[in-house]
């Protein structure tokens, strides 16, 4: 009989069951939606965070806030994070524990892809991304500074706004001098911009959007000091293309693209539409 059950069990959950159903934690339990309800698939009490199924439905990841007392750890002064990965029974397959200083719990986790996970923490001032191998546990890259880490449809780039600050001197304060970065590259503003006085500033918007085939990552950008509002497109081969709009983009500015030519950008109470055509980017929004 218990064999039986236990072979009832394992076609209850089969990965084409659990794909993108709902997962969930219940009194530090996971459990996760089949095609029969609700089932609870860990139960070792331990407090459990940020619970995702794999994108084909066949592994589990989870963070637990303390070092367990049968996982691995490392003693340093960061906070103790451990990335538990399961088959969707709730067996352990190991423990992922980041390289690198942590500096507070995980703000965030997810699947990259089938072989990858993404975790990231904040600090004061800028947050660490870690991408994790789902297969071996290691850590594959730790990316220190910056904000939203957005991956590309394909998952080949990641993009995040790196804040900086530039100026300052003789009792006047620095100029913010975001950057945005894609993988490791510097892409915008061009590292090449030639130096004014005083300097230019750019704060980019938090809306970092990627073109449904990749073409293109938008974002908006915030020039000092004359306060020009902008629309920035950045191909991951690094080609820009910028528009100025008239709509203040320093507050709650959001980007939804059509395709790899069109976009939408709802800016100042105002909705902006706005067409690549080659490598410019053109606004065609009425004037009012």
């Amino acid at each position: 009989m218990l064999i039986c059950g236990i072979a009832i069990l394992f076609l209850l959950l089969q990965p084409r069951d659990v794909e993108s159903q709902d997962i969930r934690i219940d009194n530090n339990e996971v459990s996760i939606e089949t095609s029969t309800g609700l089932r609870q698939i860990t139960h070792d009490g331990t407090p459990k965070r940020l619970p995702l199924i794999s994108p084909d439905g066949k592994r589990i990841v989870y963070v637990v806030d303390l070092w367990l007392t049968n996982g691995p750890h490392k003693d340093d002064s960061g906070d103790p994070e451990d990335v538990v990965e399961t088959d969707i029974h709730g067996k352990v397959l190991r423990h992922i524990i980041p390289e690198g200083y942590v500096p507070r719990q995980f703000d965030r986790l997810e699947w990259i892809d089938n072989h990858r996970v993404g975790a990231m923490a904040c600090g004061h001032a800028n947050c660490v991304y870690w991408i994790l191998d789902a297969g071996t546990g290691k850590t594959l890259k730790m990316m220190e500074g910056g904000f939203d880490f957005v991956w590309s449809h394909n998952r080949r780039w990641v993009a995040r706004r790196s804040i900086n600050f530039s100026g300052g001197g003789d009792g006047e304060s620095p100029s913010e001098f975001d950057r945005l970065m894609v993988n490791d590259d510097w892409i915008y503003p061009s590292p090449r911009e030639p130096e004014s006085i005083p300097p230019h500033g750019h704060t980019i918007g938090g809306s970092i959007v990627w073109s449904p085939n990749d073409a293109w990552v938008a974002l908006t950008d915030m020039q000092g000091p004359e306060g020009d509002n902008y629309v920035v497109l950045a191909s991951p081969s690094g080609v820009i293309t910028r528009d100025t709009i008239a709509g203040n983009v320093s507050f709650n500015a959001r980007i939804k693209w059509t395709d790899d030519t069109h976009l939408d950008v709802n800016a100042g109470g105002r909705t902006f539409s706005l067409i690549v055509v080659g490598n410019e980017l053109r606004d065609l929004t009425p004037t009012q």
